[in-house]
């Protein structure tokens, strides 16, 4: 079965073996890179109908446990090797062809170039960061967040039964009435208080590490939590406010930050890694002021394409 010839969802419901193809399909086309803005708007609708995001989240998950794949009573055995190699299939083509669609799949908050507030089903507030996402994990049990990708800042309502926690790479962040930020570097998770407290773990079976007002601490996957030094609170994740603070960072990192906030791509041309690291305050609510401000400190070139494009390169040597 393939999207264009799904039933009408809202008017019967759907056998779970017929919601299953019914996943693999659009999981199917969506490997298939030809993904439309008008098809890509069908499929989140499909998604809102009632059982079919959990269908599409059960059938998402099996290529991540092809090896132990999980037994179902009421599925065939002969049906699942088959399920499994669809969906793995599919899922890793889809994102080695398209992965911000997959993305955007997983998340039910994503930012573009610029900061995104929002309120969350509980009352509580999040700041997402640019070019970040999330998904909201709330039921009985918890008030869950995943951060997918980026950074985000978080404003914990009080008086709920259900602890509000965020996970990431492996790890969590828990709240204890407070307000916090927590961010994905790609090469590991960092969260910062800005008020009250909060407790970090790496993994489900490592100890609790506990932060106050301007405290911070990171950890790696699989790894153990790590304290880092202490921020003023009124700095921690102060891109909420437009402001970018750039204390003794790499040239090249530097530029990916900005980067971030552009609306057209940046791209980086030689090595930067010789240049000495960089301190400063720029507006990330003004990028390509921003961008020119770094390169006139640090000694670097912007060309500027259409289409948004910015080559960014060392001053050429006098």
């Amino acid at each position: 079965m393939s999207p264009q010839n799904l039933p009408d969802h809202r008017t019967q419901p759907d056998s779970p073996d017929l919601l299953a193809e019914q996943a693999q399909a659009w999981i199917a086309w969506l490997a298939s890179g030809a993904v439309e803005p008008e098809r890509m708007q069908a499929f989140e609708q499909w998604l809102k109908q009632p059982g079919h995001r959990r269908a599409f989240e059960y059938e998402r998950q099996l290529w991540q446990a092809v090896a132990q794949p999980p037994v179902r009573a009421h599925r065939a055995p002969r049906r699942r090797a088959p399920r499994i190699a669809l969906a793995a299939a599919a899922v890793l083509a889809l994102l080695w062809v398209s992965p911000d669609a997959w993305l955007r799949l997983r998340a039910d908050h994503r930012s573009g170039s610029e900061v995104v507030t929002l309120a969350l089903p509980d009352g509580s507030r999040a700041v997402l960061d640019a070019d970040s996402a999330i998904a909201v994990d709330y039921d009985d049990s918890e008030r869950g967040i995943r951060l997918l990708r980026g950074r985000a800042w978080f404003e914990v309502a009080p008086g709920h039964a259900q602890p509000f926690r965020v996970r990431a790479q492996g790890g969590v962040v828990e709240d204890i009435a407070t307000a916090f930020a927590v961010a994905d570097t790609g090469h590991g998770v960092d969260a910062e208080v800005s008020q009250g407290q909060i407790r970090v773990a790496a993994t489900p079976e490592s100890g609790w590490t506990y932060l106050l007002a301007g405290q911070r601490a990171g950890f790696a996957r699989g790894g153990q939590v790590l304290r880092q030094a202490d921020l003023a609170p009124d700095r921690i994740a102060a891109w909420r406010e437009g402001e970018l603070l750039l204390d003794a960072v790499p040239v090249g990192a530097a530029v990916d930050q900005i980067a971030r906030y552009r609306a057209g791509p940046t791209f980086v041309r030689g090595d930067l890694s010789a240049l000495s690291p960089v301190n400063a305050a720029l507006r990330v609510d003004q990028p390509e002021q921003a961008l020119d401000a770094l390169a006139m400190s640090a000694g670097l070139r912007v060309t500027r394409l259409p289409l948004g494009v910015a080559i960014v390169s060392r001053e050429a040597a006098h």
